[in-house]
């Protein structure tokens, strides 16, 4: 694929991102998959294992009422869960990290029009293991834990002084109030996180293509991002729909159909509390499939607005057709804050003084000295006869 030329708009950004996938696609699709099959080993053992041990009444073992619609979960239910939360999800970042480094280093090659493989590109993010896990790590801390953690603290404390207040006899508006807080501040936490994950979304594009390390890329990308966050907003919309669609028109005829051919008896609350197994593991393969087919496409479209963000803020289509041409190799981009360029030194010499012409302390000028007198020769006349005779 050519180097941009100019800025490009985000129909042609994602023009480019089409045509890029579907000539690599196999390429793209191969790098995706390791990921995409542990993430859905993990949360699909988590699925079968708490659906198992999850039993479908109306009342807990001590009488109350069950507060779980799908089943009230037993003691392996909540083992299940706490080992989900310690090993699942961190088992599953480290994989995806290693994904998408070697996704970006893919995109970043073939977008300079050069071939790479499968194994280079896997032998690249494992060199590079420390930084992609940094990156996805800090992006999952500053974009999902932390507003996480501000969510929960508002719901505990909240309830606290609610319980408190209610004891004086204004329960009920205190409650609503209480209740409407609560979605405003759980609004604007989902929004702040869209926000943070936006602005560091060309990370990995600035660890690959610039060497950086994780804090300074995504430092880097809070810079290159300016101006192009609504259209990275867009973009993960129109990929997220697509993943929606893709993942809802195949599973859900699959499901119908096996519960139509398979289990013509079986009672609706039951085959949605408790799903069969063929039915389980029909929509994790499928949830692979969908994983493998479109988490590539993130890649490739962040590398090009990687690619666009420098060539509106520092020319880097410039500098890429001049590598292309062969002059000079690609130079490293500008730092934010460059030093000032140093002024050269010289040594200091006194400064020159002309003589006033007018000066009487200054010798007068002696006369210049005349030119040598030369004595002309004497000239003999021609010898006549009288010479000859004498």
């Amino acid at each position: 694929m050519a180097a941009a030329t100019g800025p490009l708009t985000l129909g042609e950004i994602l023009d480019r991102t089409v045509q890029l996938y579907r000539r690599n696609f196999l390429l793209l699709a191969s790098i995706a998959s390791p990921p995409a099959a542990a993430s859905v080993l993990v949360y699909g053992t988590f699925s079968i294992y708490f659906n198992h041990h999850t039993v479908a009444t109306a009342v807990t073992p001590k009488g109350t009422p069950n507060p779980f619609p799908f089943g009230q979960p037993d003691s392996h239910a909540w083992l299940a869960m706490a080992l989900l939360f310690t090993i699942g999800i961190p088992l599953t970042l480290l994989v995806f990290a290693v994904g998408f480094n070697a996704a970006s280093y893919a995109v970043l090659r073939l977008t300079r029009g050069e071939s790479v493989t499968l194994r280079e590109s896997y032998q690249f993010s494992l060199r590079k293991f420390g930084r992609g896990l940094g990156i996805l790590s800090l992006q999952f801390l500053f974009a999902a834990i932390l507003p996480f953690v501000g969510f929960f603290g508002v719901v505990i404390g909240g309830s606290v002084l609610t319980g408190i207040v209610a004891a004086t006899g204004a329960g009920k508006t205190i409650v609503f109030l209480f209740i409407f807080a609560l979605f405003v501040w759980m609004v604007a936490l989902l929004v702040v996180s869209v926000w943070v994950w936006i602005r560091f979304s060309l990370a990995y594009p600035v660890s690959v293509t610039e060497d950086q390390k994780p804090w300074p890329s995504l430092k880097r990308s809070g810079q290159l991002s300016k101006g192009s966050r609504g259209r990275i907003f867009v973009t993960y919309l129109l990929l997220y729909a697509l993943s929606a669609v893709a993942i809802y028109a195949l599973t859900i005829p699959v499901d119908i159909l096996i519960k139509l051919v398979a289990f013509k008896s079986m009672a609706a609350v039951a085959f949605l509390t408790k799903p069969p197994m063929v039915v389980s593991l029909v929509n994790f393969f499928i949830s692979f499939l969908e994983r493998s087919f479109v988490v590539p496409i993130y890649s490739v479209a962040l590398m090009l607005f990687y690619i666009d963000q420098r060539v509106r803020q520092e020319g880097y289509d410039i500098e890429l057709l001049m590598a292309q041409a062969g002059w000079s190799k690609i130079p490293p981009p500008i730092p934010a804050f460059a030093p000032p360029f140093p002024t050269p030194s010289y040594p200091s010499q006194p400064a020159y003084v002309a003589p006033s012409p007018f000066d009487p302390s200054a010798a007068p000028a002696s006369p210049p000295a005349p030119p040598p007198h030369i004595e002309p020769e004497p000239q003999s006349g021609p010898a006549g006869p009288e010479g000859s005779a004498a």
